[in-house]
């Protein structure tokens, strides 16, 4: 693989003309013409110190690199390498870039690279990836021997938590002090509760910013975020709700952006535990839910239905041949009726004197607990009496990973690393991070020698093979694709939205003063 130049990805959509309006209020970016000065995030989300706790801000707001990166169309490309081959079935080389420094002014060498690589490799972040070892061949070269063969190392690669680090960051224990990247801003200041902050690398060796410093604040209000931007207190204001899109697209001195991301929201269901151990309940649920009214409804049109992990109108690895459209409430009636649960009147389904009664446990974040009243109608509609349950999210995983558990609704990134091995960390038996309990030894067996092959029609093949068998076995429910709203002043260029949310790409962003 070799370099190759950012493009405008295919599949974003800009709600209104990026570049010539300028934003008319007090507090605005200001330090000359050039397009520099100090350049305002309002997010939700809290950074963090450490790449393999969370701290994948830092990544974005470009303190930290990795050795491949992806570009925007969600290809993988060089960044901290020029180059990597995958030699032999277990054996890759990466040839890292001349001419790098960590911000700390020591030179990126393979030397360095192994120290930092082998924290990564050792902490349980990459517990289920199959890396041997990790060493220097000479100066400039990295050998990392994989147990197996193992197509989507580089994919792994470029995930936050691979992040290069300097050296001198590193204590002997494996614990870290300050994250010293290379990127093009280097960090100043941060407080995991409230802001980071990051200044211009005006030695970097990439694009050179013209903003001289980066602001994240944590802002946790949906409503404030956006105030802060039409207030000018900040250039940009992130993850916004659906329902703002509108809206803001007719406010003056606004840019919206909508691009559709590879993430959805879904349902997991306990297939090991009643009533959902039985797969005709599980598809009964499936095609009782009217993803159209969902998207409607609560999401303002902005995000599309979906069926499965990947949609072809996002990625390639989408298999476009599965029935776009589940909706079928009769044929849910039919399903439940042949699993036993029987339905006089409007009352719930029973089965043997029990009640279809299920649990539905959910966190109130990406609209979920709004999505969650609207399935209590659609399922209400074919007998089934739905308990919503709003919670923190850790205190959702913490409880369908240790009980038994009727469903769960949760949104994930399905491309969080560019290749479709993600399919594993959702359906493997062994490797799953879903909590269904699924198991289907053809499943397996598919996502186990897709990672072996480097034929990427091959893999292709398989991956889409998965999809069908999974959108049958409904080990979960897809509902809907997931739409970005991110905002900036309309004096903000250069921005780009990227596909899979590694980056911000603020060293392309210029305001116009």
């Amino acid at each position: 693989m070799t370099d190759t130049q950012p493009t405008i990805d295919r599949r974003t959509a800009l709600q209104t003309t990026l570049g010539t309006a300028t934003l008319a209020v007090a507090g605005c970016l200001s330090s000359g013409s050039d397009g520099g000065g100090v350049f305002r995030i309002a997010g939700q989300w809290q950074p963090d110190r450490d790449p393999l706790d969370g701290g994948n801000l830092l990544r974005r707001t470009g303190v930290t690199e990795t050795l491949v990166s992806v570009d925007y169309d969600a290809n993988l490309v060089s960044k901290l390498t020029t180059e990597w081959e995958w030699q032999e079935d277990n054996h890759w080389e990466f040839t890292l870039r001349e001419g790098v420094t960590f911000h700390d002014g020591e030179p990126l060498d393979a030397a360095a690279a192994v120290q930092s690589l082998q924290r990564t490799v050792d902490s349980p972040a990459f517990a289920d990836v199959p890396i041997e070892s990790v060493e220097a061949v000479d100066e400039m070269t990295v050998a990392i021997e994989t147990e197996t063969a193992f197509a989507p190392l580089p994919a792994h690669l470029s995930r936050h938590e691979a992040v290069v680090l300097s050296p001198a960051a590193i204590e002997a224990d494996g614990s870290l002090t300050d994250p010293v990247g290379t990127g093009p801003f280097v960090l100043e200041s941060l407080d995991p509760s409230s802001e980071l902050r990051a200044v211009r690398n005006d030695d970097y060796y990439g694009t050179h910013p013209e903003i001289e410093e980066v602001r994240y604040e944590v802002v946790e209000d949906d409503q404030t975020r956006r105030l802060k931007l039409e207030n000018g207190e900040v250039e940009m204001a992130r993850i916004l709700p659906n329902e703002m899109a509108s809206e803001l697209e007719e406010t003056d001195g606004i840019d919206i952006y909508t691009p559709e991301i590879p993430r959805i929201r879904f349902l997991t269901f306990d297939t090991q535990s009643e009533p959902f151990d039985d797969a005709r309940v599980r598809q009964a649920v499936d095609h009782a839910v009217d993803r159209a009214a969902i998207t409607e409804s609560v999401l303002d049109g902005v995000d599309d239905p979906a069926v499965a992990p990947f949609s072809p109108d996002v990625s390639d690895w989408g298999n476009p041949d599965l029935e776009r459209d589940r909706h079928d409430p009769d044929h849910a009636r039919s399903l439940l009726a042949d699993a036993g649960w029987e339905r006089e009147g409007d009352n719930p389904r029973t089965r043997d004197g029990d009640e279809l009664v299920v649990e539905l446990l959910t966190f109130d974040a990406r609209s979920l607990p709004l999505i969650g009243e609207v399935l209590q109608d659609q399922l209400a509609a074919v007998g089934i009496d739905l308990d919503v349950t709003v919670m923190e999210y850790a205190a959702m995983v913490e409880q369908v990973s240790q009980d038994a558990f009727d469903s769960y609704l949760t949104s994930w990134g399905t491309l969080y690393y560019s290749d479709p091995d993600r399919l594993s960390d959702m359906f493997h038996s062994d490797h799953a991070d879903l909590h269904h309990g699924y198991l289907n030894d053809r499943v397996d067996t598919l996502l186990e020698k897709a990672r072996e092959l480097d034929d990427p029609d091959a893999r292709q093949d398989r991956y889409h093979e998965v999809q069908s068998l999974v959108l049958e076995d409904a080990p979960i429910s897809v509902l809907t694709n997931y739409t970005n709203v991110v905002a900036t002043a309309s004096d903000v260029s250069g921005y780009q939205p990227h596909p899979i949310e590694y980056l911000y790409g603020l060293e392309s962003i210029t305001v116009e003063q």
